[in-house]
C-alpha cells in the first residue's frame, strides 16, 4: 500500500508498505516513491510475519528475496521489467552464477545496472542473500545506442 500523499510537491517522499510490514519491528521502511522513481529497502528470504524462509538453501531464499522485491515495486506502481539499478548483497561469492541467472530470469534487456557485494553477514545471520532496487514508475527504459 501507498501511504497517500498529504502534500503537494511531487517530489514528496510516499512510503511503501506492505500489511503487515516485517521491517516495522526493525524501523526501517520498506520503500519509497519519490516522483517517477522508486526506492527499495534491500529485500530477502522474510515473510509478512517477519519469518526467515529456506535457512541454508540459497536458491529458496533468492527467490523469494526476488518475489519480495516485485511485491514492493507492484505496490509502488512499478515492477522488475523497470529496475535501472540493483545492488544485490551476498554472504558467498560461489552464488554469482547463480545470481546471473537469476538476472536473466527476473530482469528484461535493458537490464539494469548492477552491484554485487559479498558480505560477511547480513541483518540476520541465516539470510544469504539480499537486493535493493531503484525502479521507475513512469516514463520508458530505453536501450543504448551506438
Amino acid at each position: 500500500m501507498i501511504i497517500p500523499n498529504k502534500g503537494k510537491n511531487t517530489l514528496d517522499a510516499q512510503q511503501i508498505k506492505t500489511t503487515p510490514d516485517p521491517f516495522e519491528p526493525f524501523h526501517i521502511a520498506q520503500g519509497y516513491k519519490v516522483g517517477n522513481l522508486l526506492f527499495t529497502s534491500g529485500q530477502a528470504s522474510i515473510d509478512k510475519q517477519g519469518n526467515i524462509l529456506g535457512v541454508g538453501d540459497f536458491d529458496a531464499q533468492a527467490e523469494l528475496a526476488f518475489q519480495n522485491l516485485n511485491e514492493i515495486l507492484t505496490l509502488g506502481g512499478s515492477n522488475l521489467e523497470r529496475v535501472i539499478k540493483v545492488t544485490i548483497y551476498l554472504t558467498d561469492m560461489t552464488n554469482f552464477e547463480k545470481v546471473v541467472a537469476l538476472r536473466k530470469r527476473f530482469f528484461k534487456p535493458p537490464y539494469p545496472a548492477d552491484t554485487t557485494i559479498e558480505v560477511t553477514s547480513l541483518a540476520l545471520p541465516e539470510l544469504e542473500i539480499e537486493i535493493e532496487a531503484v525502479a521507475l514508475i513512469g516514463g520508458n527504459l530505453i536501450e543504448a545506442f551506438s
